[in-house]
């Protein structure tokens, strides 16, 4: 192992990279392979697509007015199913330059694909030993069980923090990666990448009983306290925010229900007639025989809930959905005790805390969240993400200085930052496609083909909303034709067609999107200018 340890290429891949230096000033950046050394030895070595993170540049030293935040996380912070440019992350990074208009604000997205909160934790431990930060921000809850050295997540078989933490020292051992090069060679490429969603539903269903949950929220508890100590001892403020999910729209997975043949075909019989589209009071009935038979289906809540929220009843409705949630036997959301340990931590540990679920509740119906600010069963919608910048921003003023002493009435509306970051049509097409197509394949169809035909209805009249050459764009960046930035490829559409004013708003956001690339930032700024020009703006200094 000391030998190895000579050996650069077996090194697990570090948190940052050095791209150039210039004098005393070096460029850097986030390696989006960082993200990879979780993933050794979890995913029952089935090869993976989609997991990078994002390569976020910046500049040491940095200036001396300068305040750099990191915000570590899951997928949601990364900003899927949006562009990243429509992250929390942003949307925090541009609201944290309002506030503080005299500074250099960077919001660092260390968000991670299924980043459990031990990854998480780890995440944090890397980052502020690679850069220095002014500002710790966690947003984690949801992969507690099937997320990457989760509680029930493949070839991990649960455990205590001990022992994932023995775990992950041991797959980074370079003994360890030599000899998985080395099986890997001999076995060849094998399939084709994975969507990690798939492999991750291949694990085990997590029952209302069962010890997972239990630990799930042990882990969460100990990693959340891990970080408020490192934080401590580095003297940054630590921002621990709870989650929201989608507590009305998202269908729990069915469970089997545990009684003898007769029961069981009696209730199945009653859940059935629950669920039609009959008599709301009639079908309540039916659910609540049901209910006398097995309590704990998760199911058969979410019926109910749906049910009490056509009658009018949203605050019944909302205890249903929740249990529906608490229930699910397959819980890709956090359930409601997680963001009790969330809460515990945060009084206990001296943490500020985000209360994100309450505010998307307080910015939903009364039967709870929904569609409106989701995306899926977890990840927000662009008003959401927005909601969770909002949640953080709130949550500082009480922090120390200088992060406390600004006032929120600087704030702009979310509709100018959503134009000043680029909201493009193609891109709000491409997300509907995307979620059609996660509701449209297992694990998440089951329960959600209502949500599937919505989309598919979405996406038709999103794309009959678009210009002949924005569908031109998008028709050449699903063929792989142009560039691989859809909203570059598009705006290069557009610039064809003479339509200079849409194409400047997809060449900025290309600006935003991929910086430091030739083809991201420099041809797109060209342009970008070109069309500013042709459209008669003035060009100020900048």
């Amino acid at each position: 192992e000391g030998g190895l340890r000579l050996v650069p290429m077996l090194a697990p891949p570090p948190f940052t990279l050095q791209l150039a230096r210039d004098d005393d000033r070096s460029l850097h950046a986030i390696n989006p392979a960082y993200a990879r050394r979780f993933f050794a030895g979890v995913a029952g070595d089935v090869p993976l697509r989609g997991i990078r993170m994002t390569p976020r540049p910046y500049i040491e030293p940095a200036p001396e007015m300068a305040l750099r935040v990191l915000f570590a996380g899951g997928s949601t912070v990364q900003g899927y199913p949006h562009p990243k440019r429509l992250s929390a992350a942003s949307y925090l990074q541009e609201m944290l330059r309002d506030l503080h208009p005299g500074r250099q604000i960077e919001v660092i997205n260390a968000g991670i694909t299924a980043a459990s909160s031990f990854v998480v934790a780890r995440t944090v431990e890397d980052g502020v030993a690679a850069l220095p930060v002014d500002l710790v921000v966690v947003y984690t809850g949801h992969n507690e069980f099937y997320g990457v050295y989760g509680a029930a997540s493949l070839d991990q078989g649960g455990g205590s923090l001990w022992s994932k933490r023995v775990r992950y020292a041991l797959m980074h051992l370079r003994l360890t990666r030599l000899v998985g090069g080395v099986l890997s060679a001999f076995r060849g490429s094998g399939s084709e990448p994975t969507a990690l969603v798939e492999v991750m539903g291949r694990a085990d269903a997590v029952e209302a009983n069962d010890p997972a949950r239990a630990q799930a929220a042990a882990n969460l508890d100990g990693s959340l306290r891990d970080l408020a100590d490192l934080c401590r001892r580095r003297g940054v403020p630590l921002v621990l925010c709870t989650v929201a999910s989608n507590e009305r729209g998202f269908a729990p997975a069915r469970g089997e229900p545990p009684l003898g043949n007769l029961e069981r075909t009696r209730y199945q019989d009653l859940l059935a007639a629950g669920g039609r589209q009959h008599s709301a009071a009639a079908a309540l009935e039916a659910l609540q025989q049901a209910r006398a038979l097995w309590e704990d289906d998760a199911y058969l809540h979410f019926l109910r809930g749906r049910h009490l929220e056509s009658l009018g009843d949203g605050t019944a409705a909302r205890t249903a959905y929740q249990q529906a949630r608490d229930l699910d036997p397959r819980p890709w959301r956090a359930v409601g005790d997680l963001n009790g340990v969330v809460r515990r931590v945060a009084g206990e540990t001296g943490a500020l805390l985000a209360k994100v679920d309450e505010s998307f509740r307080r910015h939903s119906p009364t039967a709870g969240v929904g569609w409106e600010l989701m995306a899926d069963h977890v990840h927000p919608t662009t008003a959401g993400q927005l909601l969770l910048a909002r949640a953080i921003v709130a949550a500082l003023a009480q922090a120390p200085e200088p992060w406390g002493t600004a006032s929120a009435g600087q704030l702009r509306t979310d509709l100018d930052y959503r134009r000043h970051l680029g909201d493009l049509p193609a891109e709000r097409l491409a997300v509907v496609r995307n979620m059609a197509a996660l509701f449209g394949a297992p694990p998440m169809d089951r329960g959600n083909e209502s949500r599937k035909s919505e989309l598919d209805r979405q996406a038709e009249t999103l794309w009959a909303q678009l210009s002949d050459a924005e569908r031109r764009g998008v028709g050449n960046w699903l063929q792989a034709q142009g560039p691989d930035l859809m909203p570059l490829n598009v705006a290069e559409a557009l610039f064809a067609a003479r339509d200079y004013r849409r194409a400047r708003d997809y060449y900025g956001a290309a600006r935003l999107e991929e910086p430091y690339t030739v083809w991201g930032d420099l041809w797109a700024t060209l342009r970008w200018t070109r069309c500013a020009q042709l459209t008669g703006l003035p060009l100020g200094p900048t």
